[in-house]
């Protein structure tokens, strides 16, 4: 693969590029590799579980094992990474701080694979670093801005705008479907409240099918999709609500920013079956400009390398406070 990819193996490399170490942290597994940041390239990619049930501790560890042998061998062929990037499925602000513990408890990691590996380390929100990726190398590249939507086990977003990820003013813009919403019921007895997570995620979808017929997922989603491709109503149902619910929220987002395009990123958003073709279908029908409704609905050009490629170029002193600069 070219560029944004994976580079042949045994392929030499010129000696005067940057390289750094990315690591996508997740929920269930551990991704990482040696990226040139000049291209996006990832040589010596690895995977392993997340060893969650271990503690942090143990998560830790394993990261910075992974990145010790990465910089091994690339140390060998005379790339030596200048620091190392993790992106993690957690709040982290503005100066590379973990501020939540919604999967796991790390907030010190970066300090601590500093003392392990001896280079820089820098964190980030695994969707910011997705999305950087995207507009850096994939997708992303031909549009001034864009909306990034990572949608798999969990939702999350970012704004891109030249080229540049929207932190926000404490560097936690990533939500747009964890909150409850509330409506008044038909009966006027109240109000309806709800988490759009909790139905429309690929782990919602999966507990509302269970919920519903009584039975687990041999493959979560995919299983969905196969069974409602031989026609299984139930398995339709649940994939069209989560789609219909997801693409409203897509279209209320398209309405409030009106961005030049949408790239779809994670395990559900990069999906090309009944859930993508719903979507899109509740997406148009909801934004109300005739002139956007025909915006740009991408998926992620780099796949599982978007979360490794994203945390290399993680800026290594974080995000900083980022301002908007008007002119006349």
């Amino acid at each position: 693969m070219t560029a944004a990819g994976f580079e042949e193996p045994g392929v030499p490399a010129p000696q005067n590029r940057g390289y750094r170490i990315g690591i996508d942290l997740g929920g269930t597994k551990i991704a990482a590799g040696l990226v040139d940041i000049e291209t996006g390239a990832v040589t010596h990619f690895r995977r392993r579980p997340t060893p969650v049930a271990e503690g942090p501790a143990a998560i830790i560890r394993d990261v910075a094992d992974i990145a010790a042998g990465i910089i091994k061998l690339a140390n060998t062929e005379g790339r030596t990474p200048a620091s190392v990037g993790i992106a993690v499925p957690e709040l982290v602000d503005l100066e590379g701080r973990v501020c939540s513990d919604w999967n796991f408890s790390i907030e010190t990691i970066r300090t601590e694979i500093e003392v392990l590996l001896g280079i820089p380390a820098m964190v980030d929100s695994d969707v910011r670093a997705a999305a950087h990726a995207e507009a850096r190398f994939g997708m992303g590249m031909p549009h001034r801005s864009f909306i990034y939507v990572s949608l798999g086990t969990g939702m999350s977003y970012t704004l891109v705008i030249d080229g540049r990820p929207w932190s926000g003013a404490n560097g936690f813009a990533i939500h747009f479907a964890s909150s409850s919403l509330a409506l008044p019921k038909d009966d006027d007895t109240g109000l309806t409240v709800a988490n759009a997570e909790d139905f429309a995620s690929g782990k919602g979808m999966q507990l509302s099918f269970a919920r519903r017929s009584g039975r687990s997922l041999d493959d979560g989603v995919r299983t969905l999709e196969t069974l409602s491709a031989e026609g299984d109503p139930l398995s339709t149902r649940v994939i069209d609500e989560a789609a219909e619910v997801t693409g409203r929220l897509v279209a209320q987002m398209v309405n409030m920013i009106d961005p030049e395009a949408i790239v779809l990123g994670g395990g559900l958003g990069c999906s090309t079956g009944r859930y993508r073709e719903k979507l899109e279908e509740h997406m148009r029908d909801n934004i109300w400009a005739k002139r956007c409704r025909s915006i740009p609905l991408l998926l992620a050009a780099l796949g599982e390398g978007a979360g490794v490629v994203g945390a290399a170029l993680a800026t290594p002193s974080g995000n900083f406070r980022q301002t908007t600069r008007v002119t006349a």
